[in-house]
């Protein structure tokens, strides 16, 4: 069984997919029994260590899709390439990759916007960018349209692929994301605290969707319940618009120290940071499968959410959850885990079970290698 990697169009600010190429890939080399053959973007290159490298049959290109410069000469090479090496399947990891191949694709699919966007997540984004959005995602779901098989993290996820591309629904395969392999050798023990202030983590990227607007009406929410000790940690860059929005928002009121950002962080940076909280909020309005929750669970904060089928897919009853971006009901929540005790310790115990659901990277490896096989030896309905 001969599996091409595709890793074309994975690059450096990706997010998630940057790294989640990066394990795929590093997992593959130890399962010889596959014929793999790796297509990688210059950008994973960069990253790739020598022991890699030696053991892989690996073919770099520029990072894609490059319309301005080296995409057609790409698209010939690429096309080469297959005809020479006769795949049987094709995974693509950052799909759609603006190629198209003659052995069947495997496209790992996780746009929300694409697949499950909502009304609370357009409400965040300006005329102009809901048109771009649009038509980003009308030309996603027009590339989709041209293969049959895919991997995705939710559920929901897969019922939006289903609904947009027609194919059957055990064309779709479901293999839920996992807790980051660094975090299993750093300690998640709490930080010893002083109790004076109550920490809050709230990671992510500033991007709309994430809402990390509803801050500092979430600490005026807060002040009202009574509630004055609490302050969010973010992970936004310190050169961030937000930031400002923030303290112009606050500081009248005296609360300009009640939200306090990390910057961009390692993951050991961030890992810090999660032990020095003793809660985690996700004010997100659109996720395919947040990371955040599962590294809230293992440094078991005790969460609350936005109420989501996304969130309750993989958090269910180990979390609190409250009206998307409503900032009264969002600082209700938080109060009513920071005055129970009991509550948080009910949580703690439900989010041990979940966890487990997410731990085990090599359960999540096989199961997509398993369905690539399935495809390539024809056992998936085209």
């Amino acid at each position: 069984m001969k599996i091409l990697v595709n890793t074309i169009s994975t690059k450096k600010h990706s997010g998630g997919a940057f790294q989640i190429a990066y394990n795929f890939l590093m997992k593959s080399v130890e399962h010889p029994e596959i014929d793999w053959v790796f297509v990688v973007s210059s950008d994973l290159n960069e990253i790739l260590p020598e022991t890699f490298k030696k053991k892989a049959e690996y073919y770099v290109f520029p990072t894609q899709p490059d319309f301005k410069h080296s995409y057609k000469r790409v698209k010939k090479e690429l096309t080469e390439l297959e005809e020479r090496l006769k795949p049987d399947v094709v995974y693509s990891i950052t799909a759609p990759s603006y190629f198209t191949f003659k052995a069947p694709e495997v496209m790992r699919f996780t746009n929300p916007w694409v697949t499950h966007p909502n009304k609370y997540s357009w409400s965040v984004m300006s005329f102009v960018e809901r048109m771009k959005t649009r038509l980003y995602c009308w030309n996603q779901r027009r590339m989709m349209r041209k293969a049959q098989y895919f991997v995705t993290q939710t559920e929901t996820t897969k019922k939006g692929i289903v609904r947009i591309t027609g194919v059957p629904s055990e064309n779709v395969k479901v293999v839920s994301n996992v807790l980051p392999q660094i975090f299993k050798g750093l300690k998640s023990s709490p930080k010893p605290q002083d109790g004076s202030w109550i920490d809050i983590a709230c990671v992510g990227a500033p991007v709309p969707h994430k809402n990390f607007d509803i801050l500092p009406d979430v600490v005026r929410e807060l002040k009202a319940f009574g509630i004055d000790n609490v302050r969010f940690r973010v992970t936004i860059p310190y050169d961030n618009t937000l930031l400002e929005s923030y303290k112009k928002k606050l500081s009248p009121l005296g609360l300009q120290d009640r939200i306090i950002t990390h910057g961009r962080c390692s993951q050991i940076e961030l890992s810090e940071m999660y032990r020095g909280c003793q809660l985690c909020f996700l004010p997100t309005l659109l996720e395919v499968f947040s990371a955040s929750t599962l590294e809230a669970m293992y440094f078991r904060l005790p969460v609350v959410a936005t109420d989501f089928d996304f969130n309750r897919e993989v958090m269910e009853d180990a979390c609190l959850y409250y009206e998307p971006m409503n900032a009264k009901d969002a600082a209700a929540k938080i109060a009513k885990l920071i005055g129970d005790r009991g509550l948080q310790e009910k949580l703690s115990e439900r989010m041990k079970v979940r966890l487990s659901l997410f731990d085990d990277y090599d359960n999540h490896f096989n199961a997509i290698k398993d369905f690539l096989v399935q495809v390539g030896e024809g056992r998936v309905q085209a």
